[in-house]
């Protein structure tokens, strides 16, 4: 009798479903990374609301409860997201991704001398996703918390990470072609966030409107970019949704120069399998679309 029950309870566990974990980002972007690398029956869901800035964000109760419901939670860490970092200090099952070793991060100078050591200071330039190098660390270290949290599906979760892996180099690839005529244009970034980006690609900014996106720029600013735009050092400045249209017309008035809106947070990109590809690439097609632009002067 007793051995008919073991072998009974043995023949259930054999079907029952494999562990369903819930998995929490912060921002969109690391969820468009994720959604790469996780299972079916896995839920994968966002803390930021569409539009809002980890620069500056209050957390509501309902967050607070979603964050401790989570298997995992998945943060750039306090470079970027500040108001999580004692939230976070205690809670088990965290991956914060500007401490995995081995990620190539940057500082705001574009130095690369961090590799996901202790920083102490927050210079570090903290858009590490818009980067290939990056973010392939960061699937990396994703795919091995998913196996820790799940070992039941660690076979799955490898496979998800080399056609993740794949995607990314056929990505990095297109990318590199249509930007390929378009090395030496100049171009103006909202904020300094792309790093990542100019560095994996070649592309060298002329300048930027501000570091920090919660601080508007100043006037000797905008009067270098107004004096850089008339000099024709830069075809193009680039936008992004939070951009006040003031600051846009102030500086490019009676100047022949492209504008083009880059969004960092992928506001409006689908959330699929290949969504952080579609991602990157349509960054790319952006730049390139806005740096296309030559003057006649």
């Amino acid at each position: 009798m007793t051995a008919r029950i073991i072998g009974g309870l043995f023949a259930l566990l054999l079907v029952m479903p494999a562990h369903a974990i819930t998995v929490m980002t912060t921002i969109k972007p690391l969820q468009l990374i994720t959604a790469g690398l996780i299972a079916d029956d896995d839920r994968l869901d966002v803390l930021l609301p569409p539009g809002a800035s980890p620069h500056g964000y209050a957390l509501k109760p309902s967050d607070i409860r979603a964050l401790n419901q989570a298997d995992i939670t998945l943060w750039v860490g306090p470079e970027l997201e500040l108001f999580l970092d004692k939230l976070l200090a205690d809670k088990p099952s965290v991956l914060t991704l500007s401490q995995i070793e081995g990620m190539p991060l940057r500082d705001f100078d574009g130095a690369h001398d961090h590799h996901g050591h202790d920083h102490g200071e927050h210079n570090i330039d903290p858009h590490l996703w818009l980067g290939p190098d990056t973010a392939r660390v960061a699937a990396q270290a994703i795919t091995a918390a998913l196996i820790e949290a799940a070992p039941d599906k660690a076979a799955i979760y490898r496979a998800n990470l080399n056609r993740f892996n794949t995607q990314l180099t056929q990505t990095v690839a297109d990318i590199e072609d249509e930007l390929s005529t378009h090395m030496q244009s100049g171009y103006f970034v909202f904020h300094d966030a792309y790093g990542y980006f100019e560095t994996a690609f070649g592309l060298e900014k002329t300048g930027h409107f501000t570091v920090d996106p919660s601080q508007k720029p100043g006037a000797k600013t905008l009067v270098t970019i107004r004096r850089g735009l008339l000099n024709h050092d830069a075809t193009c400045i680039f936008t992004e949704p939070q951009f006040n249209p003031a600051l846009i017309d102030a500086v490019t008035r009676h100047n022949d120069v492209n504008v083009l809106e880059l969004d960092p947070l992928a506001t409006s990109i689908q959330v699929t399998p290949d969504a952080y590809q579609v991602f990157l690439k349509d960054m790319g097609n952006r730049f390139a679309r806005c740096l296309k632009h030559e003057t006649t002067h």
